[in-house]
């Protein structure tokens, strides 16, 4: 990872001064460096490097089968749900065509055999309970997508529920069909309809795989979204297994974090976040934890240290185009506040008999007073009991 992770007091609320160091007069001859307890927001954080990415991401592969016959969209163009992406090659509708060539023909050659019955209609009616069963698999399919990604926190619950609708409304459709279907076969004779059944069920059969064979030419994309990587070209033919396209949803932008998990442990689900990017000058506050990702994993560092690392997700504001998919930034956890706290330099504390005191100016001279610390790190302090504002705390002697 680019840094390592920081553990330390950090001073929200901007003061005016700051802490501040003077020169004071003491006894003759004796001058001591002097700094003011002032107030200040506190906090222990966790920081570390994060990279923009999305909540809702979709990734297309290859198949090793067809060659790209035509690509559909750009590197960075915004596709909406549905819209065609990429074209393989093929010869399945030649397929198609011959197949219904077939079905006309059994459609004549039992028209004499059920006199008096539309063949036309039955023939009409048994596709079209074919193609709503298709319809039925692949709304089955898309409804358990749809299931786990929601389980995921990646979809929201009006997707889902669209899914499902979707479903129960094909399966009301069938039922119209497949008693539509009863009641035109009821003129022709049980020996004729199982002939006819059998026969048109291999024809269907077929036509149902060209079909989905001729779904498979073709990708459609499964969201809104951005086009973030893309690794084909018309006429290539993508190995099985390789990412031709990923389209991620801008307006469900994270953060992801890989924090060692020690410090995951400390992280909590809306705890307030922060990107602090000094080189970059991003700077955003009033962020929060997400979720954190449930399975930790091994990362080499760049010492080549084996780390056990955990990722935590944090939600950006809709108003940060700006920010690059795949972009490093510094972020920071804050796991531990106080409202507001007095300050000193550490430097200023010393200890004895298990206590911490300081040395006060007061009216002039240096008095010894015990104090109880809170947070810390190796530059500032917080005081909870001992000091009051404004005071002046010595830091050190030095003589003339």
């Amino acid at each position: 990872m680019k840094k390592k992770l920081v553990i330390a007091l950090v001073v929200f609320t901007a003061v005016a001064a700051g802490i501040f160091y003077f020169l004071t007069t003491g006894n003759i001859g004796t001058r001591y460096n002097t700094a003011q307890v002032e107030k200040g927001e506190v906090g222990k954080f966790v920081q570390e490097t994060g990279r923009v990415s999305s909540k809702n991401i979709r990734k297309y592969y290859g198949n090793s089968a067809s060659k790209v016959e035509s690509l559909n969209v750009q590197l960075g163009e915004h596709v909406i749900s549905g819209q065609l992406l990429i074209k393989y090659e093929d010869n399945i509708d030649i397929e198609i065509k011959k197949v219904r060539k077939q079905i006309e023909a059994l459609e004549a050659t039992y028209s004499g055999a059920a006199s008096g019955t539309d063949i036309e209609s039955i023939n009409n009616a048994k596709i079209e309970i074919a193609r709503i069963n298709g319809s039925i698999e692949l709304a089955t399919k898309n409804k358990n997508r749809i299931e786990e990604l929601y389980n995921n926190g990646a979809v929201s619950l009006v997707e889902l529920e669209q899914a499902q609708n979707n479903l129960v409304q094909l399966q009301s459709s069938l039922a119209v069909a497949q008693n539509n279907y009863s009641q035109l076969i009821k003129g022709v004779s049980g020996s004729t309809r199982k002939r006819y059944e059998a026969e048109i069920d291999v024809l269907l059969l077929t036509l149902e795989s060209l079909e989905k064979s001729k779904e498979n030419s073709m990708i459609y994309s499964d969201i809104d979204g951005i086009v973030t990587e893309l690794n084909t070209f018309t006429g290539d033919v993508p190995a099985a297994g390789t990412m031709v396209m990923e389209i991620q949803d801008p307006s469900a932008k994270v953060v992801l974090v890989d924090f060692m998990v020690e410090d995951t442990l400390l992280i909590k689900t809306d705890m307030r976040a922060l990107i602090v990017d000094q080189s970059l000058g991003v700077n955003i506050d009033n962020l929060h934890v997400g979720r954190i990702y449930p399975k930790a994993f091994i990362a080499i560092s760049e010492l080549g240290v084996e780390e056990n690392r955990q990722t935590v997700e944090i939600e950006l504001p809709e108003n940060t185009a700006e920010l690059s998919y795949g972009l490093e930034l510094e972020t920071r956890i804050i796991v531990d506040e106080s409202d507001e706290a007095l300050l000193i330099p550490r430097e200023a504390i010393y200890t004895g008999n298990g206590n911490s005191y300081v040395e006060v100016v007061q009216d002039g001279e240096p008095v010894e007073r015990e104090i109880v610390t809170g947070i810390e790190d190796g530059n500032n302090i917080e005081i909870l009991e001992g000091l009051a504002e404004g005071e002046n705390v010595i830091i050190n002697y030095r003589e003339d």
